[in-house]
């Protein structure tokens, strides 16, 4: 079998959870016997392949073109949407002028203006008007376009399936992929393992992963918060503030190649993840492997994830995300949830899922 990725064309330039989740699902896929090529090219050449895959439901300027071109040369295709609704985010957690405009227009209307200027975006960098023949007046038509397109779902949860069904009110056939750690990279921790201490948070950041609550929570805290990940694209004023509000207690490392999380997840007491969303967290994930205690959010699919075995917080509320904190150093990790990750959410489970998934969309 044969499948084209069609993926963002940052892919790797600005990397994210997303590019770990399709570099290590592509190679799981190439272990299973299937050619899988990654294309960011606005205008691929589809001819050869016997599924398309799309990556990421909110993307339209890249993906309704794409599904212009599919529907023309009748292609069947699947989708992993990556997608959870952002509305309590615009409404309290989204900064600078983007949070003003959220909250002075509301979601919708701020889920419109934020397509417009990505398709202008798009057309300037590609210095073509081809993508505007594919363009939608609204984000509810483009998403409604682009279900309508392809033959199957594969989202990270059930959650995520559900949400996408209540919000754009279309059905569509799905395989739930796992979200996953790389077992061979993290592994779940040695009985023998030193002393861990204090707090750990991976990821980009940016206002959505909520690191300045996370910040103010620990302030007058003697407890050593680790922050790894770089400013995001669009979030280089958020990092400032953060760096600003930062008390004696935080340290910032950048970047960190997953060779070098081995070491700082297994170190950690803790991990926190205080985002206003997740579908769940890959270092939520990578951090529960290496025998972290987690902190989390209800928003997003951490629920069906971690169940009972995470301490929850309230991503607005700075006493809840320290209380939650204070309980995960108390108890420490869950004795169970190492050895679940390690056997349900791994990049072969992650590939089995989605193998079942191309099966189910070529079916005549």
């Amino acid at each position: 079998m044969r499948a084209l990725w069609l993926v963002r064309e940052n892919l790797t330039r600005h990397p994210g959870g997303d590019t770990t989740q399709i570099l290590q699902s592509a190679q799981a896929l190439r272990t299973r016997g299937v050619q899988v090529d990654l294309c960011s090219e606005p205008r691929p050449h589809l001819g050869g392949y016997d599924i398309v895959h799309l990556v990421h439901l909110d993307r339209l300027w890249e993906n309704v073109p794409h599904c212009r071109m599919l529907r023309r040369e009748r292609r069947p295709a699947v989708l992993s949407p990556i997608y959870w609704p952002p509305d309590e985010f615009d409404r309290a957690g989204r900064a600078g002028v983007q949070g003003l405009l959220a909250r002075a227009c509301g979601s919708r209307t701020y889920e419109n203006l934020r397509l417009w200027q990505r398709w202008a975006m798009h057309v300037a960098q590609y210095r073509s008007l081809h993508s505007l023949r594919s363009a939608r007046a609204t984000f509810r038509a483009g998403v409604r376009y682009v279900l309508d397109t392809v033959a199957l779902l594969l989202p990270n949860s059930h959650a995520e399936r559900e949400q996408i069904e209540q919000r754009f009110g279309i059905r569509k056939p799905a395989v739930i992929v796992p979200n996953a750690a790389d077992v061979a990279t993290f592994g779940p921790p040695a009985p023998s393992a030193g002393p861990r201490d204090g707090v750990l948070c991976v990821g980009r950041i940016e206002p959505r992963k909520n690191q300045l609550a996370l910040i103010q929570a620990l302030r007058d805290k003697d407890i050593p918060l680790t922050l790894v990940g770089q400013g995001g694209r669009f979030s280089r004023a958020y990092e400032r503030r953060c760096r600003r509000a930062a008390g004696a207690n935080v340290h910032f490392l950048g970047y960190r190649l997953p060779e070098a999380l081995h070491a700082l997840y297994h170190a950690a007491r803790v991990h926190a993840c205080v985002s206003w969303y997740e579908t769940p967290g890959l270092a939520s994930l990578e951090a529960a492997l290496c025998g972290c205690a987690l902190v989390v959010t209800p928003g997003g699919c951490t629920r069906e994830y971690f169940g009972d075995d995470a301490h929850y917080c309230q991503p607005d509320d700075p006493a809840s995300i320290r209380t939650a904190v204070e309980n995960a150093l108390r108890g420490g990790a869950s004795d169970q949830l190492p050895q679940r990750v390690a056997h349900e959410f791994t990049w072969e489970a992650a590939a089995e899922k989605t193998l079942s998934g191309y099966t189910l969309a070529l079916r005549p």
